[in-house]
């Protein structure tokens, strides 16, 4: 079965030496490298767009929190006990989430 189209994600520098290797056989891939910051994928398709658009909603999942992202909106939690014990402190730390720990369980 045939792929529908092409998917090129990864480092930056690596998508560009991706890109460059083929500017011999396809020239008009020079106008994609200003575009190629931050992170990005590319999808290279001959097929209707709103197919593969249609196709990628359907199997989008969430990203896990990171330290220093941005939420979408506004979560707000009320103090109470998260029920995990002190061995969990480590996750809360790295996601800068102040805790307290009384006895066992932690305490936002």
């Amino acid at each position: 079965m045939l792929m529908p189209c092409r998917y090129l994600n990864g480092k930056n520098t690596m998508i560009r030496k991706a890109i460059r290797g083929h500017l011999s056989k396809n020239p008009a891939l020079e106008k994609l490298l200003p575009y190629i910051v931050q992170y990005v994928g590319f999808i290279f398709t001959k097929e209707d767009l709103g197919d593969i658009r249609a196709k990628l909603l359907e199997n989008r999942r969430g990203a896990p929190a990171k330290v220093g992202a941005i939420a979408p909106c506004d979560v707000k939690l009320s103090p109470h006990n998260t029920g995990m014990g002190p061995e969990k402190t480590s996750f809360l730390q790295a996601l800068q989430i102040p805790q307290r720990l009384p006895e066992e369980p932690l305490r936002f």
